[in-house]
């Protein structure tokens, strides 16, 4: 396997406390994890414990998961995701949205946004998710591209690629810096009845469904994109698994399919770089 840095995402290893995640991402060879700020606050840990524990494994800090109503403005949530940054360090939040605003009326609050969090050092990924009202990547972008924030961006999730019916030539007005972060995962041959429900619960592998994955990321390997990946895989079946052995299952899915395709995901640093 190809040497790759790999984060495993908040949802990947969603049972799990602080530490056993951690300790789990490290020994499946990941050198990044994704936190929902549920996982921050209820871990009920000191901010320097948190910072040593995920120093003694050599892990940092990728993506802040959270779902708020941005587009109302600040939020509590918001203020505790600045202080994990500016206190242990990350790269970047994940924003999608899933309360209903015409496209138009997201570009301010999504500028405000960006630059808030470009205060603490901190990208803004926008998501668009096919059962959201922002549901596809070219939506997604019209926010991004009028909102005209540096820090500002698209997380591309697999599932909702594939989901969406996005192809390959939907890539070709978004410009390749504007994906911020790739994250991994597969399909089911055939949707589910309820769409939320399939995202959340019976997501697959990295190349263990039926999506084209491998046509995605040579298509942007091709378009220039260069972005650090993740592995989320929202699964009950993966849930299942210890710990250790999800993370394992999709550290080498991930290492797989990103070798088949040809693609090196990146090194990046978080707001806290420097200092570490």
């Amino acid at each position: 396997m190809t040497k790759q840095s790999l984060t495993c995402s908040a949802n990947t290893l969603r049972h799990a406390d602080l530490t056993t995640r951690v300790e789990a991402a490290a020994e499946a060879g990941f050198d990044g994890i994704g936190l929902r700020l549920s996982d921050y606050l209820g871990a009920e840990m000191p901010d320097g414990q948190i910072r040593d524990l995920l120093d003694q494994h050599g892990i940092r800090v990728l993506e802040l998961e959270h779902l708020w109503d941005w587009a109302q403005g600040e939020d509590p949530a918001e203020a505790a995701m600045f202080t994990f940054a500016d206190r242990i360090g990350a790269r970047h939040i994940n924003v999608p949205m899933f309360f209903t605003h015409s496209l138009p009326d997201l570009v301010a609050p999504f500028a405000a946004l960006c630059d808030r969090a470009a205060e603490h050092g901190l990208l803004i990924g926008f998501e668009f998710l096919p059962y959201s009202h922002v549901r596809t990547i070219g939506e997604a972008w019209q926010v991004v591209a009028d909102a005209g924030r540096p820090n500002g961006g698209i997380t591309l999730d697999l599932w909702h690629w594939f989901r969406s019916g996005a192809r390959p030539r939907d890539l070709t007005d978004v410009p390749a810096s504007a994906i911020i972060t790739l994250q991994m995962c597969d399909v089911l041959a055939e949707p589910g009845p309820d769409m939320t429900e399939e995202a959340r619960h019976r997501r697959l592998l990295p190349g263990q469904g039926a999506g084209d994955t491998l046509g995605v990321l040579r298509a942007l390997r091709e378009h220039g994109v260069s972005a650090p990946a993740s592995v989320e895989v929202f699964s009950d079946d993966l849930d299942a698994q210890p710990a250790t052995q999800a993370a394992r299952l999709a550290f080498e899915s991930g290492v797989t399919v990103l070798d088949r395709a040809g693609v090196t995901a990146p090194p990046w640093a978080t707001t806290l770089a420097e200092a570490r």
